[in-house]
């Protein structure tokens, strides 16, 4: 039930991530939003929620890792609603950098506390559910999102998010037991002096940066091609999503089956395969299944490869951990994001997925060379 309960605060915080793309054309048109404050839109949130996560440290250390997700989810609360206020773009942008903050400090706590109550025996399985409920928002909230901006307004799903973010804090309040911990003096940046760790973190960075930003650049490489026009797309991503958390949440506890660091290399190879054959750009049928199944492992290979990392640090520094993975993520989405602008023209949309098996490789490297099982 405490899993359940922070797989639910975890879709509602990846509502607030996802669903913006979906409505920027309704944001736009209504609040007659420039160039500039939609940039501020998009990246506001991320920008937020990586220096949030740096914050999780010194809250844990006052208030206890379920002190620091709770008040995270609160301040996440009033950001949502502040979305439903009319007044202006810049207004808008000031709510989503307050949401992102506030999504930095809950995910980082409450990634930290599913590690904390889940011996590392079935960490992999706890990881993988937990990390479903993140996925679940995209294909739920994106069709959502889109049906709440044509019949009611945009703003009503930031009251949807609301809702879903007080329950799932208040039944975390009912599941999840409050343990303290010592925080050690820099607790921040006391996993860092573990090399295992970086690596670890090198690992993250490079697999979520790819994966995620590649699916983000696929949406206008699918219209510009004609292979799915824009305005047919969100049947594909609500598939798409929908394989994700069955691959998040089936395939975890194979993870501990066949131990996770050898779950982690195994993902790692088929993900670098998938975007090297996707990038040969084949017919129709093959593209749809080389998707889904880049789908299904990348997810898969997500919660597992957290449940590794954080079996290299003692109790006490989790928190650190995972406010230090949560980071990297942001900033491997950012700096992905920047390397696929980079690319030559001519090489196009077959660059990023090669860019992208690059990481993959780099990710399996990192692991393969300097990570060992943890316990």
């Amino acid at each position: 039930m405490a899993i359940r309960s922070l797989a639910t605060v975890a879709f509602a915080l990846n509502l607030n991530t996802n669903v913006l793309g979906a409505l920027l054309p309704f944001v736009r048109a209504d609040l007659a939003a420039d160039d500039g404050h939609v940039w501020w839109m998009v990246s506001g949130a991320p920008a937020g929620s990586a220096l949030g996560a740096l914050l999780v440290t010194p809250i844990a250390a006052r208030l206890g890792r379920r002190g620091a997700m709770v008040g995270g989810m609160l301040v996440f609360l009033v950001a949502s609603l502040l979305h439903l206020v009319p007044a202006g773009p810049t207004w808008l942008v000031a709510a989503r950098v307050l949401s992102g903050l506030a999504v930095g400090v809950a995910y980082a706590a409450a990634s930290a506390l599913v590690a904390e109550i889940v011996p590392y025996a079935r960490r992999g399985s706890a990881m993988g559910r937990f990390t479903a409920g993140m996925f679940l928002a995209v294909p739920i909230g994106m069709p959502l999102a889109v049906w709440l901006a044509r019949e009611v307004h945009w703003s009503t799903l930031f009251a949807f998010q609301a809702v879903v973010a007080a329950a799932g804090t208040w039944w975390a309040l009912r599941a999840v037991p409050d343990v303290r911990h010592e925080e050690p003096r820099r607790a921040l940046l006391a996993p860092l002096g573990s090399g295992a760790v970086v690596a670890g973190l090198i690992a993250t960075m490079l697999h979520v940066g790819s994966f995620f930003t590649t699916v983000q650049l696929a949406t206008s490489w699918l219209d510009q091609t004609g292979r799915v026009r824009k305005e047919d797309q969100i049947l594909l991503w609500v598939a798409f999503g929908a394989a994700s958390v069955l691959g998040s949440s089936m395939l975890g506890r194979v993870s501990d089956a066949i131990g996770k660091r050898n779950f982690v290399l195994t993902t790692s190879a088929l993900l670098a395969g998938c975007f090297v054959l996707m990038a040969r750009e084949p017919g129709g049928v093959l593209l749809a299944s080389l998707a889904g199944a880049l789908a299904v492992i990348a997810a898969a290979r997500t919660g597992p490869l957290q449940a590794l990392v954080s079996g290299l640090v003692p109790p006490a520094q989790l928190s650190g951990l995972m406010g230090l993975r949560s980071c990297a993520m942001q900033v491997g989405v950012v700096a992905f994001a920047l390397g696929a602008r980079e690319l030559p023209a001519e090489l196009g949309f077959r660059g990023v997925l090669m860019l992208a098996a690059g990481c993959q490789a780099a990710s399996y490297l990192a692991i393969r060379l300097f990570v060992r099982e943890g316990k």
